[in-house]
């Protein structure tokens, strides 16, 4: 005779609040006082449950704007699953896990009832039986219920299948470098490749220091962050998650920390922590410093024995989170920058703070760069180049244009492609060397009757009057055409050059603030006949490059 279910409730496996009944009707679950939950990222109806005591399961539903896991297996919204007694649930991927229990009538012993973990008819963690078909049908997104595929049986089931041997931990400590020592890598003994990455940062996430100060004064003035830290790592581990360090540590390349001393730290941190873990450290700049994707490109391309990550179950967590001052309650100082926030959106991770991770404090607000590159993506090719519209690109008679624009911005490009394939002389101070050459150089293609360009970055009104007295000595028109590129827009784009192309010098941050600094906005008064000013698009090699370009290159 089957066991009758009396009451389905939903467990906490590491809070202190008691077991939340499940309702016949609906009983929604996320952020409330009844969780403690004060996350943001978790919504007030983050998932609907709803039991259905006469055949023995509970419907699962997704409801919130992000991802719920069921046994291991990210749940699509609005979408029924079914949970059976034994099964758990995260509310987001490795935060807030609840274990489902039910409970029947007291006249039946436990080994009658079905559905459950007994000695005949084992469950494991993803609800499957020993023959590995799922206990429960799957609710259809049309609302009818149906019996799972093979193939989705297959998908819910552990990745480690009898003809795949599972990852085995490393078996001692492991130090490696790459791309001429621009990043290190280390691999404590014990460290087990995993789908599931819980990612950090380590300076004011994982470990602060002693003496106050905002940076160490050595390699040995650091603590613990928060009295948490350890036992949440430890809990991750437990629940089959691989824990990584990301750090950007510019110091390192610039020759103020000797990397035998930080990496005597690096060890000396994962014993304090007692647990395995594997370190990034990014020593200078190019593609591994954060917020750029090198070092997380590198853990899924290399250092994950070739597990495939997935980034739904996976999160990373830091303190670089572009959040402004804050003066109650708590104070608390500006964020250096953004940099961990932006390589989890690069990436496509969750993003936390330390304090939402560890402490279960809700995030505040944040300042959003004020350039996304995603946006530049999304202007089309075969738009307008001027404004105003009614400017034409080239003029038939003899004429001088000024190029204005920001190291970055597009101008020798432009330059190229649209004015010296039409015969336009180009003056350029980066080939010449000087701007009396290049004034030298303009002067003898005008007596030449030519039409003339000048490639150079032009900020103010004094560098633009030098061209502009030699064309009007000669009675010729000049139009300015200046680039409509921000002071962040042209660093990211010169960040973008420098990792994708490496024929292009280093521009360093100096020359981009100087030219803001003397950045004069060009006007007619000066003798130009005409404004134009020119719309960057993005024109990309291959799908890679425009994949890397749409991403936050830039650390604020």
């Amino acid at each position: 005779m089957p066991a009758k279910l009396k009451e389905c409730v939903l467990k906490p496996i590491s809070s202190d609040h008691p077991p939340i009944r499940i309702n016949t009707e609906q009983t929604i679950v996320g952020r409330s006082p009844e969780t403690l939950i004060q996350d943001a990222n978790c919504s007030r109806k983050q998932v609907c449950l709803k039991a259905n005591l006469k055949d023995g399961y509970v419907l699962v539903k997704t409801l919130g704007l992000n991802p719920s896991v069921l046994n291991g297996k990210e749940l699509q919204r609005n979408v029924g699953y079914e949970a059976v007694h034994g099964d758990t649930i995260e509310l987001l991927p490795g935060m807030y896990k609840y274990v489902f229990e039910f409970i029947y009538e007291p006249s039946i012993s436990p080994e009658a009832v079905p559905m459950t973990k007994t000695k005949s008819q084992s469950m494991n963690e993803n609800g499957t039986s020993s023959t590995g078909k799922r206990s429960r049908e799957e609710q259809s997104p049309g609302g009818k219920k149906s019996k799972r595929s093979k193939a989705e049986a297959k998908e819910l089931s552990p990745a480690v299948t009898p003809e795949s041997k599972p990852p085995k931990p490393s078996v001692q400590d492991v130090w490696q470098s790459y791309d001429n020592s621009l990043l290190h890598v280390f691999t404590s003994a014990g460290v087990v490749a995993s789908e599931k990455v819980a990612a950090y940062d380590m300076d004011g996430t994982l470990i602060k220091t002693k003496s106050g100060n905002v940076f160490p004064k050595s390699v040995d003035d650091w603590q613990i962050a928060f009295p948490e830290v350890p036992g949440k790592l430890k809990s991750l581990h437990r629940n089959g998650f691989k824990l990584v360090i990301f750090t950007n540590q510019a110091g390192i390349g610039k020759g103020k920390v000797r990397i035998e001393d930080f990496r005597r730290k690096i060890e000396a941190l994962v014993r304090k922590l007692s647990v395995p873990m594997q370190v990034f450290i990014s020593t200078g700049a190019g593609k591994y410093r954060k917020p750029r994707p090198g070092m997380w490109q590198m853990l899924c391309d290399h250092q994950n024995d070739g597990l495939p990550i997935d980034r739904a179950r996976s999160f990373y967590v830091g303190d670089a989170a572009g959040r402004p001052e804050l003066k109650k309650p708590i104070k608390r100082k500006k964020d250096h920058s953004c940099a961990d926030r932006l390589l989890a959106i690069n990436v496509g991770i969750t993003f936390l703070t330390p304090e939402q991770h560890f402490q279960n404090l809700p995030d505040t607000v944040w300042t959003k760069p004020e350039f996304d590159p995603k946006e530049v993506c999304g202007l089309s090719t075969q738009g307008t180049l001027l404004q105003p519209v009614s400017a034409s690109l080239t003029s038939a008679g003899q004429e001088v244009i000024v190029m204005v624009g920001f190291p970055g911005s597009g101008k020798s490009h432009f330059v190229r492609q649209h004015l010296a394939p039409h015969g336009y002389e180009v003056v350029n101070r980066d080939t010449l060397g000087s701007w009396q050459k290049c004034v030298t150089h303009m002067e003898v293609a005008i007596r030449q009757g030519k039409r003339v360009v000048v490639d150079n970055l032009n900020p103010d009104v004094e560098s633009r009057k030098r061209y502009l007295l030699v064309a009007n000595r000669a009675n010729i028109p000049v139009r300015c055409f200046l680039m409509d590129v921000s002071y962040k827009h042209a660093r990211h784009n010169n960040e973008f050059r420098e990792m994708t192309d490496r024929s292009h010098s280093t521009i360093s941050e100096m020359v981009f603030n100087s030219y803001k600094s003397k950045f004069q906005p060009p006007t007619v008064a000066e003798g130009f006949t005409e404004i134009v000013k020119v719309q960057f698009v993005p024109n990309f090699a291959n799908k890679d490059h425009e994949q890397l370009y749409r991403m936050f290159l830039l650390e604020k």
